[in-house]
């Protein structure tokens, strides 16, 4: 039998080092220590038994918990481990935030310096951070379009500064044409 939201709400360590289990079926049982509620999901892949964690009670409600193992059943059904897939969705979540457009332009910034004049470097870095930072500098590179890079360009056109519109697009094309040859996105938009 499942478990319902005032069983789980109501559960209580028993003292034991390793928890106690409540059950709610299918594999998904919430684990019940002294320094909180676990959700955990048991499984087999490859011959193997595996445990899956699917979050903290509180954090994660009894029907999300159950949403959680519905997906992680489905990748077993379809053959893969989810728990490998759990960790490649954690190093992709950190691989997008390390490849920001701020960050990456930064980096191309960096490896310019000994090309470039002192005061066309910090001219060049000076343009972007005030006009694009703002606007594109927190997404991740491979997620910018055309139409977000160009949003961000014509609100300096709007201020009459065509002249370093036109820069900053030459400058943003530089950057992810860096990316590009990094490997940090596939195109140049």
């Amino acid at each position: 039998m499942g478990l319902t939201d005032t069983a789980v709400k109501n559960a209580k360590h028993k003292g034991t080092a390793a928890g106690n289990k409540l059950s709610d079926g299918q594999g998904l049982y919430l684990l019940v220590k002294a320094t909180g509620k676990y959700w955990r999901m048991d499984y087999r892949f490859a011959d193997k038994r595996k445990t899956l964690a699917l979050g903290i009670y509180g954090d994660v409600s009894l029907a999300q918990a159950r949403k959680r193992r519905d997906t992680a059943r489905q990748l077993l059904a379809d053959g893969t481990d989810p728990g490998l897939a759990k960790k490649l969705a954690a190093k992709a979540k950190v691989a997008a935030a390390a490849n920001t457009f701020e960050l990456v332009a930064r980096e191309f910034h960096q490896t310019k310096l000994d090309a470039w004049s002192a005061s066309y470097a910090e001219k060049w870095l000076r343009l972007i951070a005030k006009d694009l930072f703002p606007y594109l500098g927190s997404l991740p590179l491979p997620t910018i379009t055309a139409p977000l890079l160009l949003d961000a360009i014509r609100r300096v056109e709007k201020r009459g500064k065509h002249e370093t519109a036109h820069t900053l697009r030459q400058s943003a094309g530089q950057v992810f044409r860096y990316g590009v040859q990094t490997g940090r996105c596939d195109r140049n938009p």
